[in-house]
């Protein structure tokens, strides 16, 4: 970990040099100094982190390079502050002279390190570099396979070896046709394949015919009954399922209107949330509910009552590591307990894992032998025999490669997750330690974890065209061809859009954390918080915390924050950032990262966040009816790269104090603040929400802006939305089309648009005949309400790149038409909610290229074989 931290540490100083010297005021030559000298220590790091586990001394020395670099990090950081608020500064002597001891202090302690590294007889092994595999063209990617938005089944199956006969068991258990409820266990030891098995079940077709609606919740050690009730209820009430009947009766509407609202729940008691649940449950009919790593039969005896008596068809599949958990919540059922995979099975899960784009029975001659010891070591556990392969697939299939790991491994006492870790590149080590900041067992959302790294300065600058979100995908694909992150769900263009990691991975990364000091992270219920003066907190440069922030992280005299090095400060749901937040932010002018979430009563975004100039990433989402009611002043934020938040004012200075911020990229925020932001000609990706008509006038054209979300609640979107953004490859409209009864001429439509969603258009007119003359289009998606007539029609040649296509709840469509040469490169089609659809177009036959047709909830529709 050592050599990331030092690594990171010379990324940051290079990417300073690399921007507008002038802001270094005379400090270029140190910084080009030590940049240097941390470069050299470096190629020693590697050695030492091998020799440090028998040496004391290499140890000690280890944690020191630490602290230098982190010491570099934090002058250069405060001297920028210092000379960018206060201009004059550096101009009094005693300033100049205090800070510049400063920097001798630092220079002198890296020159002690080097010498030091001499006589500990350190090694200079270099520093791997990763380098990421070119991108790949979107539609090229796209010829081999198509991705969509929703669930992948293939992507976990592919991982299911031994256990196809308990998997065809459990789905036929959950088909039985009975009223009573039915409750089903999977145990085992970690690493078994539970998760992996059950969301397999979870996502199989047949499963998301049978039921109405499906919840799926993590069960983590810190979470309490009532959290869990909770997690369940927002799980159903976010089921893009309907529920039965034409009218939500009263008390439902209650249920999902306080679900909205995460303060709401919170001061319900657990009585209460289970009335609400069962009744949830019987109104919307028959449910699949999931849940993973139950680990004390206590919890599903409180649970229980919420659900046993809805009398349905309801089914509970639950996870457990324990058998005698898994014999207790079985109601009707017997425990299904998955066993370590025998020899054969865990030649071909590990065979699988090392050769994934190929079919390999056997191994090589010359590898035979050592592939049979590591096969040992692996001792059938299914995460291990992935893992272990999956590190192999990324070495060369030599002997001497595949010894080196085995050695590594007996160094280990066999402990494969950690081998696995200290294998990452550089590069990828914080990057992968970071996905700790998340709450364990929740899915990451790929886009938020890509533009965190980003802010932090993770991902490598590369010279060439490669643009660093791009650079950040291949991280994510690299961890996931390592098995240490599943990728769930992918975008249209085969990009990851949602990530899980495995909990021993996240127990892993809370290990190594630990050691290094590089996050602090506090769970909902911790029992054994830091004490007040522990070095780990009060040297603490990243904070995440999920819930109440211990009282051990404020100073008792001035109730400060005692984190004066502070760069990241992530929060959800703290009551005690209420009254006090801008306080606490006056004394951490090193801040990068502010992700604040959840607080209804957070509706005013502290102005002292104005101050903070290293800030690259502003997410501040509050869950009430409102929003945030004031954005500060941004005119000091000159690295702002993201800004996202639920504001729907203006901003306090208006456009003109905007024309400072020249690197923000992405942000979503409310339609006044957005015509405020629209002129930045670094803006990439822009969601805006709004509640009245949406004036698109004053965003005059933006040329850069390459991806759009509109959601108006109440109002209408004019036609120019269309046309005042050239360069959009991705469009979303969710809202009435004014004046579009039908849609215009395609040439309205941004020329390169690769994905097109809409939902709730209102049109009354067929909008075939305009969008398959869209020359780009590879990703349609037709929802809700947004066709209110009766028959479509695909014409010849007509959607001559479409790839997938989607047409959801549009509830008068009668017939449709697809003339032979239409949508001749379909890979995808999903038809769900279309009741009135009297059957699938003959047309479709004629496709050659369509490889899965989706059909849900489409009534008694005919299809033609």
């Amino acid at each position: 970990m050592a050599q990331a931290i030092v690594s990171h540490t010379v990324n940051k100083l290079e990417d300073l040099m690399r921007g507008d010297s002038a802001s270094l005021y005379g400090m270029n030559d140190d910084i080009h100094w030590m940049k240097r000298e941390l470069k050299k220590l470096l190629c020693f790091l590697k050695d030492g982190d091998a020799k440090q586990i028998r040496d004391r001394e290499v140890k000690s020395w280890i944690k020191d390079v630490i602290a230098a670099a982190h010491g570099v990090e934090d002058l250069v950081d405060s001297y920028l502050f210092r000379a960018s608020r206060f201009p004059h500064y550096f101009s009094s002597i005693h300033s100049r002279r205090s800070f510049f001891k400063k920097v001798d202090e630092i220079k002198q302690k890296i020159n002690g390190l080097s010498a030091q590294r001499l006589t500990l007889g350190l090694v200079n092994l270099g520093a791997r570099r990763y380098i990421p595999e070119q991108i790949v063209d979107p539609e090229a990617q796209s010829r081999e396979c198509v991705y969509v938005d929703g669930d992948d089944d293939d992507d976990v199956n592919t991982s299911i070896v031994g256990f196809g006969e308990e998997r065809k068991a459990i789905i036929g258990q959950l088909k039985i046709s009975l009223d009573r409820l039915l409750v089903l266990s999977l145990v085992g030891v970690g690493g078994v394949g539970k998760t992996t098995l059950a969301r397999s079940i979870y996502q199989s077709a047949d499963i998301k015919r049978m039921f109405v609606c499906r919840a799926w919740v993590s069960v983590t050690k810190h979470c309490t009954v009532t959290d869990i009730l909770k997690n369940t209820i927002k799980e159903l009430v976010t089921s893009p399922k309907k529920i039965k009947g034409q009218t939500l009766s009263k008390c439902l509407k209650l249920i999902i209107d306080e679900a909205k609202d995460d303060h709401n729940l919170e001061s319900w008691n657990e009585e209460d949330i289970k009335s609400a649940l069962h009744e949830l449950i019987k109104l919307k009919g028959k449910c699949l509910i999931v849940m993973d790593d139950v680990h004390r039969k206590e919890i599903w005896e409180r649970i229980q009552t919420a659900i046993v008596t809805t009398d349905n068809g309801s089914r509970v599949l639950l996870t457990a590591r324990s058998i005698e958990v898994g014999i207790f919540v079985g109601l009707h059922t017997n425990p299904h307990e998955l066993c370590v995979l025998n020899e054969n099975e865990s030649k071909l899960l590990f065979l699988k894992s090392i050769y994934p784009d190929e079919i390999v029975h056997e191994f090589m001659d010359d590898l035979k032998e050592v592939s049979e010891r590591l096969l040992r070591i692996c001792g059938g556990l299914p995460m291990h025999l992935v893992l272990l392969g999956s590190l192999l697939s990324r070495k060369a299939k030599i002997v001497g490669a595949w010894s080196k790991v085995l050695e590594a491994l007996t160094l280990q006492s066999n402990d494969i997750l950690g081998l696995c870790y200290d294998e990452l590149p550089l590069e990828l080590k914080p990057c992968f330690l970071y996905l700790r900041a998340f709450e364990e067992g929740s899915e990451i959302k790929a886009s938020q974890l890509k533009r965190l790294w980003m802010a932090e300065s993770l991902v490598l600058y590369k010279e060439g065209n490669q643009e660093r979100e791009q650079i950040a995908n291949q991280y994510i694909e690299e961890l996931s061809k390592r098995s240490l992150v599943q990728v769930t769900r992918r975008k249209y263009n085969g990009n990851p859009s949602r990530i899980l990691v495995h909990r021993l991975l996240h127990e892993l990364c809370n290990k190594v954390i630990k050691e290094n000091n590089f996050l602090n992270v506090e769970g909902r219920r911790s029992k054994n918080p830091p004490a007040a003066l522990d070095p780990t907190v009060t040297t603490a440069r990243r904070l995440a915390f999920h819930g109440a922030i211990p009282n051990t992280y404020f100073d008792p005299v001035t109730s400060d924050l005692t984190t004066p090095s502070l760069r990241t400060f992530m929060c959800s749901g703290s009551a005690k950032l209420q009254h006090r937040l801008g306080q606490h932010l006056e004394g951490l002018k090193l801040l990068t990262v502010i992700n604040v979430e959840g607080e209804k009563r957070l509706t005013t975004i502290p102005s002292e966040i104005s101050n903070l100039i290293h800030l690259r990433y502003l997410r501040w989402i509050v869950h009430s009816n409102h929003g945030v009611k004031t954005l500060p002043s941004l005119e000091n934020l000159h690295n702002l790269q993201t800004l996202a938040t639920n504001a729907t004012i203006t901003i306090e200075d208006g456009p003109e104090g905007l024309k400072s911020i020249r690197c923000l990229t992405h942000a979503k925020c409310g339609y006044l603040v957005a015509k405020q932001l629209i002129k930045l000609t670094s803006l990439r990706r822009l969601k805006i929400t709004f509640n009245e008509t949406v004036i698109l006038n004053p965003f005059e054209k933006q040329r850069t802006l390459e991806s759009l979300s509109l959601y108006g609640e109440e109002g209408s979107i004019p036609m120019e939305a269309f046309t005042v953004f050239p360069a959009l490859h991705k469009l979303k409209i969710y809202g009435i089309l004014t004046d579009a009864k039908p849609l215009p001429a395609h040439t309205v439509f941004p020329q390169y648009l690769k994905k097109l969603t809409l939902a709730f258009s209102c049109l009354t007119k067929d909008p075939m005949p305009t969008l398959e003359k869209l020359p780009n289009l590879m990703i349609l998606s037709l929802e809700d309400k947004v066709y209110d007539g009766k028959s479509m029609v695909c014409s010849e040649g007509g959607f001559p790149r479409l790839l997938w296509l989607v047409l959801k709840k549009l509830e008068k469509l009668e017939d449709w038409e697809v003339a032979y040469g239409a949508m001749k490169k379909l890979r995808s089609l999903t038809i769900e909610g279309c009741r009135r659809l009297k059957m699938l177009p003959e047309g479709l036959q004629h496709i050659n290229s369509l490889k899965e047709i989706k059909l849900i909830q489409m009534g008694n529709m005919v299809v033609i074989e």
